[in-house]
């Protein structure tokens, strides 16, 4: 009888105590924004309600059987696919910040399926690849498929407009792609193909462009209003007035209404103004940690499914991690992406969440391998 081993506990631990520094943070950078709209709390209860809905789909999906997994991965792909079109159902969609990229949710707030998309793409090419193998070699009957999916995706995603969203997912699916064995040849002239209409697709719009080269020089027009430097010019100033400790936690001027967006796409900068060059640090750090863990999980695993599905969920914290702090230290332009775990946002906790739970899950199969090995030895002995 097959026994489940246990679940990686060290990674576990490391997430919560992410989930747990981005609940104490959007406490702290959402509080004028919350008392500007009569209720200063107001964003930390829900980032509470979605962090405890995300530790309970965590614990589920780290429970169930991973052939549920891989039985069902179009089904799962196929789903997320569809939530995309929800965007534009009257009456359910929400347009912000120009994009038509939410769904209501009443009292909870709004939901972004796009999220969703990026986990059902991971579970679409974990399953198509550790079932094609070999063949994802072949152009037309291992590649061709794959590619028509992620543009599938990508173009419903960049139609809402969110550029942003459809370039991770699509990095994400050419990492996977690669890793999994598909010729570079074949990758490299997809990818080029498809950056020669989305490219100047994305760029059709003025603004977009101006707001990709701002980060060079935001001083150039973010001073004198709110022109597209403004939001990089007081992340600046936040991270700045940091300097080496911080001011302290619940002391940041910036919040203030001063830099837009401190709970979400900038709650990095409130982190360094708060702790500091040390809690910058600290955090990158913790990201860096959950990643080692994470790609030691997929190396250990003997199972081609675990270990695209490692992959994938490990690139996808790391991508967006890396664009949300690049973006605000202006190292990158900003793209609008949360700092996943820690920045404000239901559906970017509750999917980041989920995804750890199933990388969890493949942390219990290798446990299984070796329970196993040790139970054949122990019987072989009493035979013996």
């Amino acid at each position: 009888m097959k026994r489940r081993g246990t679940p990686d506990f060290f990674l576990l631990i490391l997430t919560l105590i992410l989930v747990g520094i981005g609940i104490i943070m959007v406490s702290s950078a959402s509080y004028y924004v919350g008392y500007y709209n009569g209720d200063e709390n107001q964003f930390l209860k829900k980032q509470i309600i979605w962090a405890t809905l995300g530790f309970i789909s965590m614990i589920f999906m780290m429970n169930l059987p991973m052939g549920f997994f891989k039985r069902n991965y179009h089904l799962l792909a196929l789903l997320s696919f569809l939530g995309l079109f929800l965007v534009w159902v009257p009456g359910l969609g929400v347009k912000a910040n120009g994009a038509q990229s939410w769904i209501k949710l009443g009292d909870l707030g709004q939901l972004q399926p796009s999220e969703f998309a990026k986990l059902g793409i991971i579970l679409f090419l974990a399953g198509y690849i550790s079932k094609k193998q070999e063949r994802i070699r072949d152009f037309k009957n291992g590649f061709l498929p794959p590619l028509v999916t992620i543009i599938l995706f990508s173009a419903v995603i960049a139609l809402q407009p969110d550029y942003g969203t459809a370039a991770i997912l699509f990095g994400i699916a050419v990492v996977m792609l690669y890793t999994g064995g598909v010729q570079f040849k074949h990758l490299v002239g997809g990818v080029g193909a498809i950056a020669l209409v989305a490219v100047p697709a994305a760029l059709s719009e003025g603004y977009r462009l101006q707001r990709i080269l701002s980060f060079r020089d935001p001083w150039n027009d973010g001073l004198n209003g709110l022109g597209d430097g403004y939001q990089l010019i007081h992340s600046y100033y936040a991270l700045s007035h940091g300097e080496w400790t911080g001011v302290g936690l619940f002391r940041s001027i910036e919040k203030a209404l001063y830099l837009p967006h401190p709970h979400t796409d900038f709650i990095y900068s409130i982190i360094g103004e708060e702790f500091g060059f040390l809690g910058t640090s600290l955090v990158i750090l913790l990201f860096l940690i959950f990643i080692w863990r994470a790609l030691k999980i997929a190396n250990r695993s003997d199972d081609l499914f675990c270990q695209m599905l490692g992959i994938g969920f490990v690139f996808y914290i790391a991508i967006q991690a890396f664009i949300n702090i690049g973006g605000v230290v202006g190292l990158i332009p900003i793209t609008g992406v949360p700092l996943p775990f820690i920045s404000y946002g239901g559906s970017s906790i509750l999917v980041t969440m989920t995804a750890v739970g199933i990388l969890l899950n493949a942390s219990r199969q290798r446990a299984v391998k070796i329970d196993e090995t040790k139970t054949t030895s122990v019987q072989k002995k009493q035979a013996f």
